[in-house]
């Protein structure tokens, strides 16, 4: 600090002013860009937020939906489940029915056996009265002999056999009736034959009735056995699907019990991340509302140190103008000090050197160093500018294709146009080169590397200009200054009025 003060000393009171102007524009120039950087990581900051924001809006909605989906399925189901349960209930009293029915059946079939064991003890009335027509019967015994047989046939079948042998019966009485008129002439005659062939027919038509008897008792109960076991399978069956149906049910009821009980659930989980959303919304709200509140604070300092620096530059200019007025009159003066001298014959060789120093001509101002700069605004950006050769290579940084459709690159010194194609499309990562003059050539070993596009005039000046890149808009979306002072860049991109971050190569 003693050294910097002894120098201040040292300088004129206009060169230390200077320096301080400097020294305060460039503190102002670092909080610029310090505020420029905390504007930044704000804005990163929102952006990661409401990223993040957007991710549990997608998730709580991507469960909202599997939730609805799966209740939507589970509900399907007990629906589905509901109606093959009246569906078994309607089959179950369909089988009821149809058990009615069938026991319907089976009582009109035992009434029908019935009816039957009561015309096989009226059948054996009538032949017992056919045993006793038959013993006047004595000349019809062939007829009789066929008549027994005829019987024992008819036997074997049902009711079929029955109506013949009712009919068979019928004819044997109207032919006894008939035979009772005979039998008188040969009484006599044939009264030991009657008595052996009676005792005969007696013993063999007992024996036709026990067996015929024993058939159909035999066949009475097969077919109550069979009938019985199967109403019994029928009934044993019914019962078991009635027990499976009320088993299912229970576990239907159960089942939907448990629906019940998951969809309650599942409502009240999605209560509680509707409430935790609104809060994550309340807080993201009052996040935002601060960072505007603080937005609009740096705005007003940005504001305020631009006014300051406005008048800072018009103070600068103001002492600049006295100081060129200053040196103007130090060197009339010094011009008029020269004639005097000369005039004079003083010998200016005598003088010290804080002669010398005094008698030295006031330093111009010199201009700032030559140097590139460039800035961008987005993922475009400019790589080179080569004035000599007439070139520009630009690159798409971006993790995205960029249309060019519309986009135009613009010299700032001779107003040279180039416009992109409509169909042009730089794909991420990718490079582009305008090659411009009389005879624009691609260089060797760069034809793989990147695009070319050829322009016969030259568009920028050899000895400095400003590359501009314009969108479809008009907006200037990066630039490059080659070959041209700091001053003067910065005084060309004060006049565009472009408040965007910068970066130096």
């Amino acid at each position: 600090m003693s050294s910097l003060s002894s120098k201040r000393e040292s300088f004129s009171p206009m060169k230390s002013k200077r320096m301080d102007e400097k020294m305060t524009l460039q503190a102002l120039n670092n909080r610029l860009e310090m505020y420029v950087l905390r504007v930044n990581e704000v804005e990163e900051a929102k952006q990661i937020a409401e990223k993040e924001l957007e991710s549990i809006r997608d998730r709580l909605q991507m469960d909202l939906d599997m939730t609805k989906s799966r209740l939507t399925k589970e509900l399907e189901e007990s629906r589905k489940q509901c109606d093959a349960e009246r569906d078994a209930k309607s089959r179950l009293a369909a089988l009821e029915q149809e058990q009615h029915a069938e026991l319907v059946l089976l009582r009109a079939q035992t009434k029908e056996d019935a009816d039957v064991k009561q015309k096989l003890s009226l059948l054996e009335t009538e032949i017992a009265a056919t045993k006793e027509s038959e013993k006047a019967a004595k000349e019809a015994l062939a007829q009789a002999s066929t008549t027994i047989q005829s019987l024992r046939r008819q036997n074997n079948d049902h009711e079929k056999e029955k109506r013949k042998l009712a009919s068979s019966l019928h004819d044997v009485t109207t032919e006894l009736t008939q035979l009772k008129q005979k039998t008188s002439e040969f009484s006599i005659t044939r009264d030991s034959e009657m008595t052996a062939l009676r005792k005969e027919m007696n013993q063999k038509a007992s024996e036709a009735l026990a067996v015929w008897r024993r058939e159909a008792e035999e066949r009475q109960n097969a077919i109550e056995a069979e009938v019985r076991s199967h109403y019994e399978a029928i009934v044993d069956g019914l019962r078991s699907q009635l027990a499976e149906t009320n088993k299912e049910m229970a576990e239907l009821r159960t089942d939907y019990d448990r629906t019940c009980n998951d969809y309650d659930e599942s409502l009240k989980s999605r209560q509680a991340l509707t409430e935790k959303l609104a809060g994550v919304e309340l807080q993201y709200r009052n996040e935002r509302k601060k960072f505007q509140e603080d937005r609009r604070v740096y705005e007003v300092n940005i504001e305020t140190l631009r006014d300051a620096r406005k008048a800072k530059d018009a103070e600068f200019n103001d002492l600049m103008d006295i100081k060129i007025a200053l040196d103007a009159e130090i060197s009339a003066y010094r011009s008029i000090l020269d004639r005097e001298e000369t005039r004079f014959g003083v010998d200016t060789s005598k003088l010290g050197a804080s002669g010398q120093k005094k008698r030295k001509a006031t330093p111009q101002s010199t201009r700032s160093q030559k140097r590139r700069k460039t800035h961008a605004s987005g993922a475009f950006r400019i790589r080179q500018l080569n004035l000599d050769d007439g070139r520009i290579i630009l690159e798409n940084t971006g993790a995205e294709a960029l249309p060019l459709k519309g986009w135009q690159i613009t010299s700032k010194s001779s107003n040279h146009v180039f416009s992109f194609p409509d169909d042009y499309v730089i794909q991420p990562g990718c490079k582009v080169s305008v090659l411009s003059g009389k005879n624009p050539s691609v260089p060797e070993g760069e034809q793989d590397k990147m695009d070319f596009y050829a322009v016969k005039k030259a568009i920028w000046n050899p000895k400095g200009d400003v590359a501009l890149v314009k969108n479809a808009s008009g907006d200037v979306v990066c630039s490059h200054a080659e070959g041209i002072n700091e001053d003067e860049y910065d005084d060309e991109v004060e006049k565009e009025g472009n408040g965007d971050g910068c970066g130096i190569m």
